[in-house]
């Protein structure tokens, strides 16, 4: 038997909430927008996302009830009005918060190259 490198196909994961209603987060972009490092482990991150994911989708449930009751299925389908892009930031940003907030308060300070813990 020949031993052949295996080819790892690198796969887009979006751990955040089920309801499509809320745009997904993948997790290359969210480690890059975070500018974490490889102390954070892809698993990690993904709870952490995952988790604020479904803390923004509660925390928003009255503006996305508001805005399905006027047909919208999807926060994207008003990105073209302010209000819907002002709403899709505030949803990324609070999502990217809690992200650190989890990280940070479970011992990784994202903001250290060499990962360190807080003290």
């Amino acid at each position: 038997m020949s031993k052949e490198p295996v080819s790892v196909t690198c796969v887009l994961r979006y751990p955040d909430s089920h309801d499509p209603f809320w745009p997904r987060m993948a997790l290359p972009a969210m480690r890059a927008r975070l500018t974490l490092g490889p102390e954070v482990s892809d698993a990690r991150l993904a709870l952490a996302v995952r988790c604020a994911a479904v803390t923004a989708a509660n925390e928003f449930a009255s503006w996305r009830l508001a805005l399905r009751r006027r047909g919208y299925k999807r926060l994207g389908d008003v990105a073209g009005h302010a209000c819907g892009r002002a709403l899709t930031v505030c949803y990324v940003r609070f999502v990217e918060g809690a992200v650190l907030q989890s990280l940070y308060t479970h011992g990784v300070r994202p903001d250290r190259a060499d990962g360190g813990s807080h003290e």
